[in-house]
């Protein structure tokens, strides 16, 4: 028997611009903090997640996303959770070059052996589908249109961006 823990979410929305302590920020990384919010283990674990399909919320924004450290507080009631700016760009970085590789003739084998680190088949597929989902009139869901070159945003673990 499971048993199902209550959200304390009020409301969701995307978002394209990643927050100043986004994980995914450059200069956030490696910097110290109390809850080893910025350490390469944990961007790993992130990335672990979001490769394999998982999407990440805003932590600032997101009471059920609390980062282990006296100076995180948790957002006042009402407050919008957003969808993590800064794992959007990565994510669709990683799309973007899982898409050219097949509309230049390759396959998603292709894709992996020139971004061993990349998605997943399951995490590609999952991505691919929310992102179709995502602009589904029906569902009235808008997915954030971040800027995918913005320079302040990398996972040194995967291919170095070329901007477009």
């Amino acid at each position: 028997m499971s048993t199902r823990i209550e959200s304390e979410r009020t409301a969701f929305r995307t978002s394209h611009i990643p927050c100043a302590q986004c994980p995914w920020k450059l200069e956030n990384q490696g910097t110290r903090h109390p809850g080893g919010w910025y350490t390469k283990a944990n961007l790993r674990r992130l990335w672990g997640g979001l490769r394999r399909g998982e999407r990440m919320t805003c932590h600032p924004t997101d009471p059920d996303n609390a980062v282990e450290c006296e100076c995180h507080t948790a957002p006042p009631p009402g407050t919008v959770t957003r969808e993590c700016a800064g794992s959007i760009i990565v994510l669709q970085r990683e799309l973007q070059r899982l898409n050219d590789v097949v509309m230049a003739g390759g396959s998603f084998a292709d894709y992996r052996r020139a971004n061993p680190k990349g998605l997943t088949r399951e995490g590609a597929a999952c991505h691919l589908l929310s992102t179709a989902l995502a602009t589904n009139p029906i569902t009235g869901f808008q997915m954030g249109k971040p800027n995918l070159n913005d320079k302040s945003i990398g996972f040194p673990d995967l291919v170095p961006w070329v901007p477009k």
